[in-house]
This record gives C-alpha cells, sequence and structure tokens, in this order.
C-alpha cells in the first residue's frame, strides 16, 4: 500500500469517527437533540403574568404582609390602605418576569432545609422560605415564588472581620411554587420584607420659604411666634416683651424647619390610639401663602413621636399686571404664573391627602424648634458691660494671658 493511499484511508476513518461520535452525542435517544448555547438564557417563569397581578402576599416564619392594587396605587393592608410605594412594587415585578435562571440545583425535597426552602409553616429553625404569592383580582393564585438562602462567594481578599475570606452576596436559591426545581439566580432580594413599613409610600410634606413660625405647648408665658419679612431676612418676635432680646444664632435654624421631613411608620389601630400627636402644636406660613398646622405628641425612649398634619392655601387665581406690560411680556408672565399656580395646587393635593393619618418620626425633626421662649433671648450684659461669663472666678494661683495675677517667674 502506497504512502498516499495510507493517507487517504486514515483520513477517512477520522471523518466517518467524528460523524459516529456526533450522532452519538446528539442523538442518544434516537431523537434529534437541540443544543442549547452556553451563552442562552432560560427564566424561572415561563410566562409571569405580570398584568393581571392585583395583590402580593410576602411571608415568612415571622409573618406577612399583604400590598393591593387599588384605583389609583398600590396600598399596605397592615396600615389600612395607606398608599405603598408603588415604584418598587411594580419594579419587583418586572425583575421577576425577566428573572433568568443562573444555575439549575440538583437537590432532593429532603435537603430543602438546607437552601432554605422549606415552607414556613413545616420549617425549624432558619430553614424556612420567604414565599411571594401572587393573587389576580379575582383572589386567585397566578404564581407563587419561594426565596431561599442567600449564596454568597469569596472575595479574594481576606475578610475585615478576620476568619478567612471576604464574601460577597452572588444570588439566591430560588424555586417556583408550582414545580420542585430548584435553581440559583443572580438576583439577591434583599429588599424583600415582611415589614409593612419598608412599603410605605415615603412622600412627605415639605416647608419652603417660612414666613412665620408659631409654637403652641399650652405653657403661655413660654410659648412664642417668630415673624419674618423677607424670605431673607431674620426672625423678630411677632409679640415682643420689654427687655427682651432675640439670639439670632437660636432660631436661625427655624428657618429650614420642615424643609425635608421624613416619617418612620404610620401608627394605626391601638398604635394610633397611644400614640395621639397632642402635646405641642407648630403653626406655620410661607411666602407662598400656604399655612401648615403640624402637633407632635411626646417623646419615646427611641427618641420617636408622633406627628399629624394639617395644610391650607390661599392661592391667587389671577396674576396682577403691572403697569407697562408689552403683550409679549404679558403672555410669558401669564404662562409662567400659571405653571407656578398648577404646581402649588398639585403640592396641595399631596399634602392634603396626608391629614388625618399619625405618623412615626425621629424627634431631631422638631428638637430644634421645640425651645420655650426663655431659651430663645440673648443672654443680658453684666452691669460693667462685659459679656456674660467673662467675669467667671478664676483658680487660686491660674493666670490668664493679659490678666493681673501672680507670675509664673
Amino acid at each position: 500500500m502506497g504512502t498516499k493511499t495510507l493517507i487517504r484511508l486514515l483520513i477517512a476513518l477520522v471523518v466517518v469517527g467524528g460523524v459516529a461520535a456526533i450522532l452519538h452525542f446528539a442523538n442518544p435517544g434516537g431523537n434529534v437533540a437541540e443544543v442549547e448555547s452556553s451563552t442562552s438564557k432560560k427564566k424561572v417563569f415561563d410566562d409571569f403574568p405580570i398584568n393581571e397581578v392585583a395583590s402580593v402576599e410576602i411571608r415568612n416564619a415571622e409573618g406577612s404582609v399583604h400590598l393591593e392594587k387599588g384605583e389609583e396605587n398600590w396600598q399596605v393592608e397592615e396600615r389600612n390602605g395607606y398608599p405603598a410605594d408603588t415604584e418598587s412594587i411594580v419594579s419587583l415585578l418586572r425583575d421577576l418576569w425577566d428573572l433568568n435562571i443562573g444555575q439549575p440545583v440538583t437537590i432532593g425535597r429532603s435537603q430543602y432545609g438546607r437552601l432554605d426552602l422549606v415552607h414556613p409553616e413545616e420549617a425549624s429553625g432558619d430553614s424556612a422560605a420567604t414565599i411571594l404569592t401572587f393573587q389576580n383580582e379575582e383572589g386567585n393564585d397566578i404564581a407563587s415564588l419561594w426565596l431561599g438562602k442567600v449564596h454568597e462567594r469569596a472575595d479574594n481578599r481576606p475578610s475585615p472581620f478576620g476568619g478567612g475570606m471576604a464574601m460577597t452576596d452572588a444570588g439566591r436559591y430560588v424555586k417556583t411554587g408550582g414545580s420542585n426545581a430548584v435553581f440559583l439566580v443572580s438576583e439577591t432580594f434583599d429588599d424583600i420584607d415582611i415589614d409593612p413599613a419598608v412599603w410605605l409610600d415615603q412622600d412627605f410634606f415639605e416647608i419652603q420659604g417660612i414666613r412665620t413660625i408659631e409654637m403652641r405647648s399650652g405653657n403661655e408665658e413660654e410659648d412664642w411666634k417668630l415673624v419674618r419679612e423677607s424670605p431673607t431676612g431674620d426672625f423678630s418676635f411677632a409679640d415682643p416683651r420689654e427687655g427682651e432680646e432675640l439670639e439670632q444664632s437660636k432660631v436661625s435654624s427655624m428657618k429650614s424647619a420642615f424643609s425635608n421631613p421624613q416619617f418612620e411608620d404610620v401608627y394605626t389601630g391601638e398604635a394610633k390610639e397611644e400614640n395621639q400627636p397632642d402635646k405641642t402644636t407648630f403653626v406655620i406660613t410661607t411666602f407662598d401663602d400656604f399655612r401648615y398646622e403640624v402637633r407632635v405628641g411626646e417623646k419615646n425612649d427611641l427618641n420617636e413621636l408622633p406627628l399629624s398634619l394639617k395644610v391650607s392655601a390661599d392661592l391667587p387665581e389671577k396674576r396682577e399686571e403691572g403697569e407697562e406690560e408689552s403683550d409679549e411680556e404679558k403672555k410669558e408672565l401669564d404662562e409662567a404664573f400659571t405653571r407656578d399656580l398648577e404646581e402649588k395646587k398639585e403640592k396641595l393635593a399631596r399634602e392634603k391627602a396626608l391629614e388625618g393619618h399619625v405618623f412615626k418620626v425621629r424627634s431631631f425633626l422638631v428638637d430644634s424648634i421645640s425651645k420655650p421662649r426663655s431659651e430663645l433671648l440673648a443672654e443680658p450684659e453684666s452691669a460693667d458691660g462685659t459679656p456674660p461669663g467673662s467675669d467667671a472666678e478664676i483658680a487660686p494661683g491660674v493666670s490668664l494671658p493679659g490678666a493681673g495675677g501672680p507670675s509664673n517667674q
């Protein structure tokens, strides 16, 4: 056999062997197998019914929270239907609709506890899953997702707390309610919580450009009212008493009172009855013709207190025209006035929606404006005209620079 013939025979054997191998691995059962690309992605839900979801229940071993879709927005059932953070809920639904499988996990039901995927009613210790159940308008379950243990990976750096390498949250083990298949996904779902306060809409009132601010505590001797003539001016007493001098450094922070307030939670039921905002009232008017009545109650050991709100506004419907306005100027000014008026009306409507609720807030929100009148006054000078405290006693044997006394030399 010649060399060329031998080479041709070897090539033929390689080709035949290659084809046989392809047929064997690609068609082990006798049918044509579909081979997926390693870069292809498959979703956890084949078809998550995102547009049908009307309620969400989040449940774990410690309790549950229910989010309901109202006519205008989502609501938190455990807070008597207080508006929920709609954006967070919609974002969650979109994430679930697009949730991809990172890696299938081969595990039997008896091993679910290792991945914290046991039903809360059957779990022991920390093995309970967090279960998200979605219902339609008729109250029928249409999907559910079980969240298990968070998957961690080594971060290739020593842990700042010692004991090995630092770890980073890299995903979470999940399963759908209608299947026993377990998957590892890249989402960690850190924001999923059964605390109703987490899901509340955080939009709150905001006061800008304070014209007057008044404290009413029931003690007329120590109550006060401050006024100023312009948004950049200083406060003065609306009813100054003889011999009083307002210390500006003690009231300057009041110009920004409630400029960015936030709340922790909303009191409902018995908690609302036990936390009444009945201690102090602050009445505030602004240069934009808004009037606020903010009531607060007693501060607890956690520096929290209840707060309620009433708001009104005297908004002019027509602009006062100038004496010499051109047609073009009048048009521009009228359009600007209309835009400004609409914004103020929208703000008033949003803030009036807060009336009737009692909010839990941090006490620092009102600490700087809860001072009695006597603490707002400038300290009087001594009889010889020296500033307060300048004639304090000096310990024997101690010399101050520039002061008479025994020498250190």
